[in-house]
C-alpha cells in the first residue's frame, strides 16, 4: 500500500465522524501531511458548516510547509453556497499537492474543483480509494445522480 492510500484510509476515518450530522451534504474527511506526518485533520461536522479541508487548514493554525499534501475524500467544492469555495482556500493556503478520493457527483462541482487546482499549478492525484470514498456517501451520490438527470431530488 502506498502512502497516498494509507493517508486516504485515515481521511476516510475522519469523514466517518460526520455521520448523522451532515445530511443532506456528504461526509468528507481531510488530512494535511507534512514530512510524512499528519500535521492536521478535519471533517465536515454539520450541514452549512465549514467543509473538511477548511477545518484541517484551521486546525493547522499556520501556513502549510512547502512539502504539505492535502488528502481529501471528496473533490473540493468550487462554487459559493452556504460557504465559499474550498478551492479558493486551498489556493490561498499555498499547498502544492492534493490527493482526492472521489470526484464530486454534484453537477455544479463535478471535476471543476480539480481543474481549478490543476490550472493553478497544483499537483492533483485523483481516485485514491475511490470505491471506498464513493461508498461513504451513497445516498448523497444517488441524489446528485438524479439531479444531473433533471429528476426531482
Amino acid at each position: 500500500m502506498d502512502s497516498d492510500t494509507e493517508y486516504m484510509v485515515l481521511a476516510l476515518k475522519e469523514a466517518e465522524k460526520g455521520r448523522g450530522s451532515v445530511d443532506p451534504n456528504p461526509m468528507v474527511g481531510a488530512l494535511i501531511v507534512e514530512g510524512n506526518r499528519i500535521a492536521a485533520k478535519g471533517f465536515h461536522q454539520k450541514a452549512g458548516g465549514p467543509h473538511a479541508e477548511i477545518e484541517a487548514l484551521k486546525h493547522l493554525g499556520r501556513p502549510p510547509k512547502n512539502d504539505a499534501i492535502l488528502y481529501i475524500t471528496l473533490e473540493p467544492c468550487s462554487t459559493h453556497g452556504k460557504t465559499p469555495p474550498c478551492t479558493d482556500a486551498i489556493l490561498a493556503s499555498g499547498i502544492k499537492r492534493v490527493v482526492v478520493g472521489a470526484i464530486d457527483p454534484n453537477p455544479a462541482h463535478q471535476g471543476r474543483g480539480i481543474q481549478i487546482l490543476i490550472k493553478a499549478g497544483i499537483e492533483v492525484r485523483i481516485k485514491v480509494l475511490e470505491k471506498e470514498c464513493t461508498r461513504l456517501n451513497e445516498s448523497f451520490n444517488e441524489r446528485m445522480r438524479r439531479k444531473s438527470l433533471g429528476d426531482p431530488v
